[in-house]
């Protein structure tokens, strides 16, 4: 399903660049924490859901350990030839037990019975799981994005922050349909969702910044 265009506001970005290699990055040393959510979590989707949509996964033969269930809903649609149950089921995709960032799933399932998905079942890959960029070093980058971006760094320089270490598509969202997963992380203040980055682990690049504002024309 396309996504309508969406533009940011305030500076919201989305920067993609070569890799560049032995890069010494300056640190910022104050409040940073390490995200770690495994596949097996549904955090806040409550017990009842997640038992109800993962018996509904196994009764429709589709079991897969790199799924993560985030959310799910359920509609009673009417039609020409009667009514049926719709369920709606997000996931976040999972790759050597780490989160790929950016590319979720959607499966949406008629009266009990797998009827389709959208979004891109993702091949996995050999890329390691040993993070290069040190706490202090993303929080640098975080603050600095901030400043110039939103002009905000006073505002956040005694924040924390939470940091996840995955994966991220650098071809999501282009042209190109080929899967291109490169070690990232994502960053965003403890307790909120906004502003977010994501960067990629070997240089610190930028991949895609925004501060939660969006405006649609």
């Amino acid at each position: 399903m396309k996504k309508p265009l969406i533009i940011l506001s305030f500076f919201a970005i989305a920067f993609f660049s070569c890799k560049k290699e032995n890069i010494r990055l300056a640190e910022d040393n104050g409040c940073i924490t390490k995200l770690v959510i495994p596949a097996t979590s549904h955090g806040t989707l409550p017990d009842t859901d997640y038992n109800l949509i993962s018996a509904l996964f196994v009764s429709n033969g589709i079991v897969n350990p790199n799924f993560r269930f985030t959310r799910t809903y359920r509609d009673s649609i009417q039609t020409n030839n009667g009514n049926y149950d719709s369920r709606n089921v997000y996931i976040i995709q999972y790759t050597n037990g780490l989160p790929i960032f950016m590319e979720s799933l959607n499966y949406l399932f008629k009266n009990g019975v797998f009827n389709s998905y959208s979004g891109r079942l993702t091949n996995g890959t050999n890329i390691n799981t040993s993070p290069s960029l040190s706490l202090g070093q993303l929080r640098k980058l975080f603050i600095d994005d901030i400043s110039l971006f939103d002009h905000a760094g006073n505002e956040y320089k005694d924040r924390c922050f939470n940091a996840e270490f995955g994966y991220y598509n650098l071809n999501a969202g282009t042209a190109n349909n080929s899967e291109n997963l490169v070690k990232a992380w994502h960053l965003t203040p403890q307790h909120n969702s906004y502003p977010e980055a994501y960067y990629q682990d070997d240089s610190g690049q930028r991949i895609y910044y925004f501060n939660g504002v969006e405006t649609f024309k």
